[in-house]
């Protein structure tokens, strides 16, 4: 019985099998169809090394979705509907378990105000909960200060953040200058209603004459209540200084060494 295992083609033996760990998101999997909270990452192999080392992936923009197509095994539905913040932190959990902790970024010494090294340790970073409950759809209320119209929106999945970045790309290229409209564009995606107007055409023009204020409002709103990873951190300098800041994910989070 045991030589016959060797015969199946879906047997794996011990030794072959890519370790892995249980990731906890910091959405709790609430937003999701199957409220999948916790999820099988398999570690970063020498296999990996292929598509971190894949000038096609680089230039494409494409790393940490191949990567999380990858490495993530359980997720039970498509994984470009992860939550950003989900995201972040399963990105997160494969740098510090394949190259540690340690993660440095330029930041300002305070003492001679000059942009310095400066060391980060990446297990001090803390996951952010989803601390207000969506309704039935998956949508949460809000009412603007300053128009007094109350809005229902969604929060923006990894799909949603790469189909803004196209149209915003185009966008610049149709107008022939560098305005971004991201923040529009990502409005449009996550506003599901505006005083119980749910058309996505009437949204949108309704969103053109709304205060600033309005929109700022609504925006950190949205910050603060999604779910993800707090990039709030504390960074050390060579010279013992800690220097508060934000940690900036570049294209060196899987090449320490550069």
């Amino acid at each position: 019985m045991e030589n016959q295992s060797f015969m199946d083609p879906n047997f794996i033996p011990e030794e072959y099998k890519v370790p892995y760990d249980i990731l906890e998101l910091p959405s709790q999997g609430l937003l999701y169809p199957n409220k999948k909270s916790k999820v099988k990452v398999e570690f970063l192999t020498a296999y990996d090394e292929n598509v971190l080392t894949s000038p096609n992936i680089l230039n494409s923009g494409k790393l940490i979705d191949v990567l999380i197509e990858r490495k993530v095994k359980d997720l039970g539905f498509d994984h470009n509907l992860l939550l950003e913040g989900d995201r972040m932190a399963i990105v997160l959990f494969l740098r510090v378990s394949a190259f540690g902790e340690k993660y440095i970024q330029p930041v300002i010494d305070p003492k001679t105000n000059k942009l310095v090294e400066g060391e980060i340790d990446l297990t001090t970073l803390k996951n952010k909960p989803l601390t207000v409950k969506p309704d039935e759809n998956g949508f949460f209320d809000f009412s603007l200060p300053k128009s007094n119209k109350s809005v229902k929106f969604r929060l923006l999945t990894g799909k949603d953040e790469e189909e803004i970045d196209v149209v915003d790309k185009q966008t610049m290229e149709r107008n022939k200058n560098d305005v971004s409209t991201k923040t529009t564009l990502r409005l449009e995606r996550s506003i599901m209603e505006i005083d119980g107007e749910k058309d996505k055409i009437k949204i949108s023009n309704i969103l053109k004459a709304l205060p600033i204020m309005d929109i700022r409002k609504l925006n950190k709103y949205m910050s603060d209540i999604e779910p993800g990873v707090d990039f709030k951190t504390t960074a050390r300098t060579q010279g013992g200084e800690s220097v508060t800041c934000f940690l900036r994910i570049n294209k060196n989070l899987f090449w320490p060494e550069f």
